[in-house]
């Protein structure tokens, strides 16, 4: 019975710190919102950042929001994660635009000291945001 109980409990711990990984990982990566027309796979992306680099013809195929993770992104990862949706969407080519960061909440903290005939109080306020970058998805007209 001891055994079992051992065997128990290391799968418990096996579990939860699987779980805390996934949640972790997850976390921290960038997510893609997408909406628009799906085409067949591509392999070749062009990036630009303004619609007048554009120089061929073009119609708008999609619109996207690549946002961090809750424990955070660096705008590249943000970046690679949209050519990785644009490729499997049948994009041509991507127009990134408006890098934003958003707040989606906020901590509060406070420490209040008595002392004889005085009282001090602390208080201090953060904010909790996210990075997001606004792309869209582009297919060359011939």
């Amino acid at each position: 019975m001891e055994k079992y109980k051992k065997f128990t409990f290391l799968k418990q711990c096996k579990n939860t710190l699987l779980i805390a990984g996934l949640i972790l990982v997850v976390g921290c990566a960038p997510t893609v919102n997408y909406i628009g027309k799906n085409y067949n796979p591509t392999e070749n992306i062009d990036i630009f950042l303004d619609t007048n680099d554009v120089k061929k013809n073009y119609e708008v195929i999609g619109k996207v929001d690549g946002v961090s993770g809750i424990l955070g992104s660096s705008y590249q990862d943000i970046q690679d994660k949209i050519v990785q949706k644009a490729k499997e969407k049948g994009a041509d080519a991507v127009i990134l635009y408006n890098m934003e960061q958003r707040i989606i909440g906020s901590t509060s903290s406070s420490n209040t000291e008595h002392r004889q005939w005085m009282k001090s109080t602390t208080t201090s306020s953060n904010n909790v945001t996210e990075d997001v970058l606004h792309a869209d998805f582009i297919k060359y007209i011939p």
